[in-house]
């Protein structure tokens, strides 16, 4: 595949943000399916003992890859099925899936460092507080005193940066490993300028995703009565989140792979 990379303005974010709840109502219950065939999966491997979680974080580019071809897919009436989950794996040459699988171990060691460094930062202090506010114990004297403690906003801050680093590196490194024929060194480096090139439109794309995940979040805190019927909705952002992807790349790149 000829790639053309193309820079965007800010407003492309927005665009983006939209066409993901677009591809997820092209097949809503076969694109849930997906995340949750995903998620089961993830589960089950998590219970490996010694193995779950290296495997778990080695996964994560493997779920994007998964909706960047499904979303191909539906362009060419393919049906989205969880088998796409398994599609890098059955066809394709050798070189292209060692190269796949080595794109997932980096990952998952850059992440595994990162992670180490951070509890290094807060003493593991931030994930108690994040802990506390999925239980919803923000009122808690404990909550209080953790979110005062600058070890938490610390460990907050080194999580967003680094964070949006290995995004920038990741982002697109999956489809380019999967369809350009790019090796590993060189995905990272096309997905990291393919970022920079439109900044702007990548954190307008992110500030919504994060604007309508922390709406469900307060939804959540100040509504419990709502309870079990908050599951479909962050199922149904979740999944129009990874939806997404596919926009971002083929405007990105000029991509269309057939």
């Amino acid at each position: 595949m000829r790639l053309t990379l193309h820079s965007h303005p800010a407003s492309a974010g927005v665009r983006w943000f939209k066409a993901g709840f677009q591809e997820f109502f092209r097949q809503p219950l076969a694109y849930a399916g997906l995340f949750a065939a995903f998620m089961l999966a993830v589960l089950l491997v998590s219970l490996l003992p010694f193995v779950g979680g290296p495997l778990l974080m080695m996964s994560m580019p493997l779920l994007s890859l998964a909706f960047v071809m499904a979303a191909a897919g539906t362009r060419r009436g393919v049906p989205v099925r969880a088998a796409v989950l398994l599609v890098p794996w059955r066809s394709g040459p050798l070189l292209q899936r060692r190269r796949l699988f080595q794109l997932c171990l980096s990952y998952a060691l850059v992440l595994t460092l990162l992670l180490w460094l951070a509890g290094l930062i807060d003493g593991g202090q931030f994930d108690r507080w994040l802990e506390l506010t999925a239980q919803g114990e923000t009122n808690s004297p404990e909550w209080e005193q953790l979110a005062a403690d600058p070890a938490v906003r610390n460990g907050l801050l080194f999580r967003l940066v680094t964070g949006s680093l290995l995004s920038m590196l990741y982002w697109h490194a999956p489809p380019l490993v999967q369809w350009a024929d790019q090796g590993v060194a060189q995905a990272l480096f096309s997905s990291a300028m393919a970022l920079w090139r439109s900044l702007g439109a990548f954190i307008v794309y992110n500030l919504c995703w994060l604007a309508a995940g922390l709406g469900l979040m307060l939804i959540q805190l100040t509504v419990p009565a709502l309870g079990i019927l908050m599951l479909p909705a962050w199922l149904l952002l979740s999944t129009a989140f990874y939806a997404s992807l596919y926009a971002s790349f083929v405007d990105s790149f000029a991509a269309s792979p057939d």
